[in-house]
């Protein structure tokens, strides 16, 4: 054996997955071997047996343990009876190749192998790949359902961040919370507008998303009107940042609920939105 040979299969050696044959040439040709020569092979195999940068930097389970071990065993015993039947001594009943030459080759008896099927370092890549595998599928859905779970949480704090802890508590639980949706006049607005009210809160909410600013940056106005529709008083101005706005306004929910947004009082003609229930 030379130098690669003996580190490969020390690594096999130590893993107990070389057969009898295997393990007496790699003792032999080790023990034969000089002392600098053998301290080289362990220490090399000690080297390519560390897996620590290539496996995933995760505790396995203790139900995955089980899996890995399990398939292993299956594996040593496939081997293990394989042997048991190469070594067998012939049976009665038992085709014999050499007899059956000149028989059909479709009905002939194909002859067994005696050797391992493959070479031992396949062996122990593939058993080494199959538990990678399940290692990483097995973290591959942990870190799925953690990241699911971290969008939602980011989610709720964004919307905690953007409209206030307290009133978004207060919207999905208070059953005196009541919104004022806002519908669009002006075709040409795509703008979201709703409005927040709770007679327990010492101001109203007003939530705009996508309003473009006006030319010159002028300021919309959000008013208060009567049932026919005419302006009973001027809120608040509201400079636009074409963005979400969470804004503070003062209305009394029990009388003023008819709210509209014009683009300027002074010459109002029709408003951009209007509260759905002020038509």
């Amino acid at each position: 054996m030379n130098t690669q040979d003996l580190i490969e299969l020390t690594t096999l050696h130590a893993l107990g997955m070389l057969d009898d044959d295997e393990r007496a040439a790699y003792e032999s040709a080790l023990e034969a071997a000089p002392p600098a020569l053998r301290n080289r092979v362990l220490e090399e195999a000690r080297r390519m047996g560390d897996l620590g940068d290539l496996l995933p930097d995760e505790q396995p389970t203790a139900e995955l343990r089980e899996l890995v071990l399990a398939a292993v065993r299956a594996a040593m015993r496939e081997q293990e009876v394989e042997r048991r039947i190469a070594a067998a001594p012939p049976v009665a009943g038992r085709i014999d190749p050499a007899s059956s030459r000149h028989t059909d080759r479709v009905t002939a008896q194909p002859r067994l192998p005696r050797g391992p099927r493959v070479h031992p370092v396949w062996r122990a890549a593939a058993i080494g790949f199959a538990a990678a595998t399940v290692a990483l599928t097995v973290v591959s859905v942990n870190i799925r359902g953690t990241y699911r779970q971290l969008d939602n949480e980011l989610l709720l704090s964004d919307l905690y961040d953007r409209m206030g802890a307290e009133y978004v508590d207060s919207m999905i639980f208070d059953a005196k919370s009541v919104k004022v949706a806002f519908s669009p006049v002006d075709p040409s607005v795509t703008a979201s507008v709703a409005a927040w009210t709770n007679p327990d809160w010492s101001s109203q909410r007003l939530f705009i998303k996508n309003l473009k600013p006006q030319p010159n940056n002028e300021p919309y106005r959000l008013v208060v009107l009567d049932a026919e529709g005419n302006i009973v008083r001027e809120v608040t101005q509201i400079q636009t940042t074409g963005e979400f706005q969470n804004l503070e306004i003062k209305i009394n929910p029990a009388t003023e609920s008819r709210l509209a947004i014009y683009r300027s009082v002074e010459d109002a003609l029709e408003p951009v939105v209007k509260s759905i229930d002020s038509r």
